[in-house]
Formats: structure tokens, C-alpha cells, sequence
């Protein structure tokens, strides 16, 4: 996991802009910012003025204003200080948007700046950087901070393979950098979810492909969403 950190705390010093730094795009692509903007008007859900939001490694919190500008409270937490740096930066002048260093899932929520429980979880691109113990903590992380008639918004990226793709020091030219991450199935995903989230009440409304095809470029990974309420 420190490796994992290491390269976020570099990406977001060197990136002038940190959707690219967090979205895994070199500098100057366009990509992540079209993803970005499509996710914000097609995929992630909305809530109610008042409700509360929590999301799990938020970067640079691409999606506070988002959901301030709904009226909610919102509370992003990532392990990367830089990041939480840039973060907080850019949203000092709105109250209801709040920041925190922590590293999921090992993070105390009697700690949090907005306290549970949380009417929308929301994760990005996460779970690729955890093991397998660490998605199943994470899960009954999220299960343990929701309300009762919470939603979640996942997405990540998966493998399109018939199993797992597990890089180590890969390095990527794209990104001139080494990076490890775990692309699972979306089989293996599903399987965490039944095993924590929809043995506790949730239940799977919505998942598919996250993006339109011209804004997915990866041959053996896709990004893949999916939609629970309980």
C-alpha cells in the first residue's frame, strides 16, 4: 500500500490537473475530464438537500461540488495528503464540504469530520489498490456507515478477461510511471458484495459498462459500475 500512496502523492504534484492525476490519464488528455463530466450528469445518483455523502478514496474531490451544489453534506476521505491537500484548497469557502487524511478500509469512524450515518457511498476506482481482505473490510466498512435506506455508487475497473488481472511494478509508458493494481471480474465483485452488503439489506438496482465506447481505451479492462440500495 505505500507504493500504492507513493505514486498518488507523485501524480498529484506532477499533474496540474488532479482529475488526471486520480483517473490514471497522462498530462494533457482529454479523457479523464470527458469521463469525468459523463459520470457526474449520466452515472453517479442524486440525493435529497440534507442528505449525507461519504466518499472512499476521493482524490482530489472531483465530486464535492457536485453534491454541495444539491445541498449535502459531503465528506471525502484518501490516503494520499497531497491530494486531500489540493482538495481542501479548492472548496476552503464551502462548509458542508469536508476532507480528511485516511487509509481505507483502515479508518475509525468515531474520527470522521461528518459523522455517520452516510444516505450515499460513493467509491471510484478503489478496490483495484486493495487485496482481497481489504475489499471485504471496505464493504463492511461501507454496510457499518450507511443509513437505512442508503444507496452506493461503485466503479472500478475490472477485468474483461475470464478471471483476474494482476499487475505488480507494471510499468505504464502512457503514465511513464510503475504502478500495482488488481483488475477482478465482475463475478468476483458481485461475490464480495453477496458475501458483506447483500447479506445486510442491499440490494443491486443498476450496474454496466460505465462508459460510452470512444471513452473506454483499455483492451483487457473496462470500467464498470454498479448501483445498490437497501
Amino acid at each position: 500500500m505505500q507504493s500504492v500512496r507513493s505514486f498518488f502523492e507523485k501524480r498529484a504534484k506532477a499533474e496540474s490537473n488532479p482529475v488526471n492525476a486520480v483517473m490514471l490519464q497522462k498530462e494533457g488528455s482529454q479523457i479523464a475530464i470527458e469521463r469525468d463530466a459523463y459520470e457526474r450528469s449520466m452515472l453517479v445518483p442524486p440525493v435529497p438537500a440534507g442528505s449525507k455523502v461519504i466518499e472512499l478514496g476521493c482524490g482530489a474531490g472531483r465530486l464535492a461540488c457536485h453534491y454541495a451544489d444539491l445541498g449535502a453534506a459531503y465528506l471525502g476521505i484518501d490516503f494520499s495528503e497531497n491530494l486531500i491537500a489540493i482538495a481542501t484548497n479548492e472548496f476552503k469557502d464551502r462548509e458542508a464540504v469536508k476532507f480528511q487524511v485516511g487509509e481505507i478500509p483502515r479508518v475509525n469512524p468515531e474520527t470522521f469530520l461528518i459523522q455517520p450515518p452516510f444516505d450515499l457511498v460513493v467509491i471510484t476506482g478503489l478496490l483495484i489498490y486493495l487485496n482481497d481482505d481489504g475489499v471485504e473490510d471496505t464493504f463492511r466498512l461501507i454496510e457499518s456507515i450507511s443509513s437505512k435506506k442508503a444507496k452506493i455508487y461503485l466503479r472500478e475497473s475490472i477485468s474483461v478477461l475470464d478471471h483476474r488481472l494482476t499487475l505488480n511494478e507494471f510499468f505504464s509508458e502512457e503514465l511513464n510511471e510503475r504502478y500495482s493494481a488488481v483488475y477482478r471480474t465482475v463475478g468476483e465483485i458481485k461475490e464480495f458484495m453477496e458475501d458483506s452488503l447483500v447479506r445486510n439489506g442491499f440490494e443491486l438496482r443498476a450496474e454496466g459498462t460505465a462508459f460510452p465506447k470512444e471513452l473506454q481505451i483499455r483492451k483487457e479492462t473496462n470500467q464498470h459500475f454498479f448501483l445498490l440500495e437497501r
